[in-house]
């Protein structure tokens, strides 16, 4: 292949894909959502994410609590996802699908209760990198014969490297060598049982507030899915000991 047919190619190449990367980005992010139903009006917060390799994800808040997106799909300006709402145990499907221009979305949702209109506003950007895994998290450990739920929070220190902190009903567990790359978390967490020391290695899959992995020892696998609670909040200020407050100058 000679040199004018190879640049023809990279530019071609360049030419179909960047319509895709652009479109990933135009829908990502946190959005102020308003439903128009029949006497009344339904707001939501919908935040899409994308990973690593591309594929979205997204998570939707309410008074009534949170749930995960589904099928989204992005292409041409046009938006397409799933919202599942449950109902005392009765799953209620509502299929969304609008025009994404300029930091709106306006367009049509069909449910099991007929077709609403909606349109979203784009708040800020999503949360990436490291701050996208930051927060308080709802783990549910699956142990023989029953399910240990317990709390994983996610700080970020200031060089960028994460800290995290698990706690349980027996205590405290120690938390190291914390990473988050690629929609990928992984840390080593050890228990103390008394004197006995018991380490498992955490491997999971993160999209936007919701963990699927596995706990990894030589005592076996066991699965484990978390659920963000809350974003975490930044430490407080430490003040130095018996360090005597600063005088206030004189106006």
């Amino acid at each position: 292949m000679n040199t004018k047919a190879v640049v023809a190619v990279v530019v071609l190449a360049c030419v179909v894909l960047a319509p895709v990367v652009i479109a990933a980005e135009g829908v990502v992010g946190e959005w102020e959502f308003k439903s128009q139903m029949p006497a009344r009006t339904s707001t939501a917060t919908m935040t899409i994410t994308k990973n690593a390799e591309g594929k979205l994800a997204g998570t939707w808040s309410t008074q009534r609590g949170e749930s995960q997106l589904s099928d989204i799909t992005f292409e041409g300006g046009k938006v397409k996802f799933a919202q599942t709402n449950n109902f005392g145990g009765q799953d209620m499907k509502t299929t969304y699908e609008g025009t994404v221009e300029a930091g709106k979305i306006k367009g049509t949702g069909k449910g099991q209760f007929g077709e609403v209109t909606f349109d979203g506003t784009l708040q800020g950007e999503a949360k990436t990198g490291a701050d996208a895994i930051v927060g308080e998290w709802q783990m549910s450990v699956n142990m023989p014969a029953r399910d240990n739920v317990e709390k994983l929070t996610v700080t970020k220190n200031a060089d960028g490297t994460l800290a995290g902190k698990w706690e349980s009903r027996r205590g405290e567990n120690k938390i190291s060598n914390m990473k988050f790359e690629g929609g990928k978390l992984t840390f080593i967490r050890t228990i103390d049982f008394g004197g006995r020391i018991m380490e498992s290695e955490f491997e999971g899959t993160v999209e936007g507030d919701a963990i699927k992995g596995v706990f990894k020892s030589d005592r076996g696998n066991r699965d484990a899915n978390a659920t963000r609670i809350v974003t975490a909040k930044p430490e407080p200020t430490k003040t130095e000991p018996n360090k005597p407050p600063a005088e206030k100058k004189p106006k």
